[in-house]
């Protein structure tokens, strides 16, 4: 999943739960960051 925030950077999210309900939306992660542009999820919830 890619992810866009407000200040148009762009992040690949990591994550083994499928995040289909929140392409979209506006959303918050919390993880780690993996890489340059890699964050691996470990929470994914609505703003």
């Amino acid at each position: 999943m890619f992810l866009t925030t407000t200040d148009e950077v762009v992040w690949i999210i990591e994550s083994e739960e499928p995040e289909c309900e929140f392409v979209g939306s506006a959303v918050i992660v919390e993880g780690v960051v993996t890489s340059r542009d890699r964050l691996r999820a470990d929470w994914i919830g609505l703003v």
